[in-house]
């Protein structure tokens, strides 16, 4: 009970993780072991280029097709695909210092993925998800 307690084998204090890049441009909170088929969240928390009217993020495209998508909140204005990668852009309010983004999914693998995002002018963030049936 302990063990399922502290979110281990759900959601709990232990059950999500959080990274940042080394540039500070972007950082998401994610579940580092989700289970297939289950509804789970990932959000980034991006920095708006000074005096920007937009975030333009880069994300693996096995966010799509292994990540099962379901949505993205707020919906981004445009779309591009480019070779393994979507780059979505997302307009944000005048003044705004960040853009809070979410990406809500039902893992469609099993075992492990890697994953990544990045903003423009940002350093690539990697991280991984582990499914279980």
């Amino acid at each position: 009970m302990l063990v399922c307690a502290c979110g281990l084998l759900g959601h709990g204090p232990f059950s999500e993780r959080g990274l940042t890049n080394t540039d500070g441009s972007i950082g998401i909170r994610y579940e580092p072991v989700v289970r297939f088929g289950a509804p789970t969240i990932i959000r980034f928390d991006t920095k708006v280029p000074p005096g920007g009217d937009k975030v333009a993020v880069t994300i693996a495209k096995d966010l799509v097709d292994q990540f099962g998508l379901e949505s993205i909140t707020p919906r981004p204005a445009t779309w591009e695909i480019a070779g393994g990668n979507i780059r979505l852009v997302f307009p944000v309010q005048a003044g705004e210092s960040h853009a809070l983004i979410r990406f809500t999914g039902s893992p469609a693998f099993r075992g492990g993925v890697n994953l990544t995002a990045r903003l423009d002018a940002g350093e690539t963030l990697s991280w991984s998800q582990y499914a279980v049936p």
